[in-house]
C-alpha cells in the first residue's frame, strides 16, 4: 500500500552554492515582476541586470547542469506567472548547453528566453488571472500578448541585436514548427532558431505547472509524453529527442514512487536506460525520512533482475517537503550508488 503524504524535510546541503542559485533564481523573478511595469510606466527596463543574473546562470548550468535544473523544477509550480520566465530561460539554456551552443549564444539565448513571454504580463489582470474556463473574450485579448511583448521590446530604448532577437521570439513562440499556431502569419519561411528552443522550454515548464487556464499539474513524464505526441507538427523534433536524452522519460525533479514502496526525487536521467534514471531515495517503504541515498535504478541483483524500478510519478505540492533542497546534497552528485 503506498504511503500517505507526509512531511519529509530536508537539509540545506551545501548553503553556499544554495545560497548564489537561490539568489540568482531569485532576482530574476524579482525583474520578472518589475520590467513589465517599468516597460509600461516609461522607465528604463533593467535589461543589464537582466544579463548580467544570466550569464551568471549560464555558467552555472555548464558547470553543474542537474542541480540548476533541480533548482528551476522543484521551485514552488503554483506561483506561476513571475517563475515562469525564469523556468523557460534556466530549460533553454540547458538544452542548448546540450545542442553545443557557445557561451556567447548561451547567454542571447536566455536573454531570449527570459524575455519571450513578456508580453502576456502586459495582460490585464483579471484575464491573467481568471479563474475558471476562459471564454472567447478572454482567449482574443490573451493571444495578443505575443504582438504586444514584440512592441514592448521593440521599444526599449538603444535596443541591441540580442532584444531585436529577443522581440522576434516573443512575436513567434505560439506559433508552431508547421507555422500554424497564432499569431497567423503569411511571409515566415520558417521559425528563428532559439524560437524552436524556447518553445519546447515553454511546453514543458507550462505542461508541469498548474494555471487557471489550462489544465491542472501533470507530472513531468506525461508533460515529455505529450510532446513526443506533438514533436513534428507543433514542435521541432529533432530538438524535442534531444530534450527528451537531456531530460529522461522521467527527468530532472521527478517525485517518484519506486516498487519498493520508496519515495525518492530523480537528479539525472541514465545515457541510454532512459526509464532508469539516478535517483535519491528520501524515504523508506513506510513514508518515514531516511538519510537520502542514490539509488542507481539501472543496477540489477544476482539474478539479474533491477533492484529498483519506477511505478508512478507523484505530484511533490502533495507532499510537504523541502523539495528543491535535496539538490544540493553532496550525495547527489559524488554519493556512491546503491
Amino acid at each position: 500500500m503506498a504511503p500517505e503524504p507526509k512531511d519529509i524535510a530536508g537539509n540545506s546541503g551545501n548553503p553556499g552554492v544554495r545560497a548564489r542559485v537561490t539568489g540568482i533564481y531569485s532576482r530574476l523573478v524579482l525583474l520578472a515582476r518589475e520590467l513589465p511595469e517599468q516597460m509600461s510606466s516609461g522607465e528604463n527596463a533593467d535589461i543589464k541586470g537582466v544579463k548580467r543574473l544570466i550569464q551568471h546562470l549560464t555558467e552555472m548550468i555548464s558547470d553543474d547542469e542537474p542541480m540548476v535544473l533541480g533548482m528551476a523544477l522543484g521551485e514552488s509550480r503554483y506561483d506561476y506567472s513571475y517563475r515562469h520566465p525564469v523556468n523557460v530561460c534556466i530549460l533553454s539554456v540547458a538544452l542548448g548547453h546540450k545542442i553545443g551552443l557557445s557561451k556567447k549564444e548561451l547567454a542571447e539565448l536566455g536573454l531570449v528566453a527570459f524575455l519571450s513571454d513578456i508580453g502576456k504580463l502586459l495582460v490585464p489582470p483579471e484575464v491573467l488571472y481568471k479563474q475558471g474556463v476562459y471564454d472567447q473574450n478572454d482567449w482574443r485579448i490573451m493571444r495578443r500578448h505575443t504582438v504586444q511583448g514584440f512592441k514592448a521590446i521593440f521599444g526599449i530604448p538603444h535596443a541591441d541585436e540580442q532584444l531585436m532577437r529577443a522581440a522576434i521570439v516573443s512575436f513567434e513562440h505560439h506559433l508552431h514548427c508547421d507555422l500554424s499556431g497564432y499569431p497567423a502569419v503569411c511571409h515566415i519561411p520558417e521559425q528563428d532558431f532559439y524560437t524552436r528552443v524556447v518553445v519546447i522550454a515553454e511546453w514543458y515548464d507550462a505542461l508541469t505547472a498548474a494555471k487557471s487556464y489550462k489544465e491542472g499539474y501533470r507530472s513531468p513524464d506525461t508533460a515529455i509524453k505529450t510532446m513526443l505526441e506533438k514533436a513534428g507538427k507543433e514542435l521541432d523534433p529533432v530538438l524535442v529527442k534531444v530534450f527528451v536524452s537531456m531530460m529522461g522519460i522521467y527527468p530532472v525533479g521527478s517525485f517518484i514512487m519506486l516498487d519498493s514502496c520508496e519515495l525518492g526525487i530523480v537528479v539525472e536521467p541514465h545515457a541510454v536506460l532512459l526509464k532508469r534514471p539516478r535517483t535519491l531515495v528520501i524515504s523508506d517503504a513506510q513514508g518515514h525520512p531516511v538519510r537520502p541515498f542514490i539509488a542507481a535504478l539501472s543496477k540489477r541483483d544476482e539474478n539479474g533482475k533491477y533492484i529498483r524500478t519506477i511505478t508512478k510519478t507523484l505530484d511533490p505540492n502533495d507532499y510537504k517537503i523541502d523539495y528543491a533542497s535535496f539538490f544540493y546534497r553532496k550525495t547527489t552528485h559524488t554519493g556512491k550508488a546503491r
